[in-house]
């Protein structure tokens, strides 16, 4: 499906997942960040669903990094989340893509089929799937054609989505998916991606293994085995 876009937003290698900074080192969060990223294009591509997956960030290290002959990257121009996706949108819609599907790139579980389901809702010309995250967010939300509805990420982005389809008259659908509504904020995050995934089946999971749970003063942290 030449006409069917994926579009990964990434902040960049080293300003990603913030959150954990105290938890993990630069290194360490760059290590994680290239596994959740991993993660995500193998299923994406695995999918077969697009025939365009494209990275778009700031940092062009991204570029470097995970270009390939199946992943395009494009320099991000604005600042933040939707400024991103705006752009990708303004791509797609001039390359005459009939969707564009945002990835978030923290949801290492997800997996090839789950892109299909995501496909296969709705018939209509115009519009939107989704599926949310356990914290309100909007982890993977297809657009058809792309910006039929206008990027809300931040605080309550699904339901955000779900008003400008609803105000918009555009289908909107909406998926429960354990798997896509996991992603990686915090350390307990990553402590649950251990339990979930114990054999390293994911590139995460098997960056979490080299990581030892530690109690200390100010709660749940990690730090490299040594």
């Amino acid at each position: 499906m030449t006409d069917n876009w994926a579009v990964i937003p990434v902040k960049g290698l080293t300003e990603s997942k913030t959150r954990l900074s105290t938890s993990l080192q630069g290194d360490q969060r760059r290590i994680l960040v290239e596994a959740l990223l991993e993660d995500v294009l193998s299923s994406i591509i695995r999918s077969r669903v697009y025939g365009t997956v494209m990275l778009i960030s700031p940092d062009e290290s991204v570029g470097s990094r995970f270009r390939s002959q199946e992943v395009s990257f494009l320099k991000q121009i604005g600042v933040g989340l939707n400024r991103a996706v705006e752009q990708a949108n303004r791509l797609a819609t001039q390359k005459h893509a009939r969707s564009l599907t945002t990835v978030l790139a923290d949801i290492p579980l997800v997996e090839a089929g789950d892109f299909k389901e995501i496909s296969s809702l709705g018939d209509a010309s115009q519009r939107v799937v989704m599926a949310p995250s356990l914290k309100g967010g909007t982890n993977v939300m297809l657009t058809s054609p792309p910006g039929v509805v206008s990027p809300s990420y931040g605080r309550w982005s699904y339901s955000k989505h779900l008003h400008q389809a609803q105000v918009r008259g555009v289908n909107a659908y909406s998926i429960s998916n354990s798997r896509i509504s996991f992603d990686i904020d915090s350390s307990s995050d990553l402590i649950e991606l251990r339990r979930r995934d114990p054999e390293g089946r994911t590139a995460s999971g098997r960056v979490i293994s080299e990581f030892r749970v530690l109690l200390n003063d100010h709660g749940l942290s990690l730090s490299a085995i040594s």
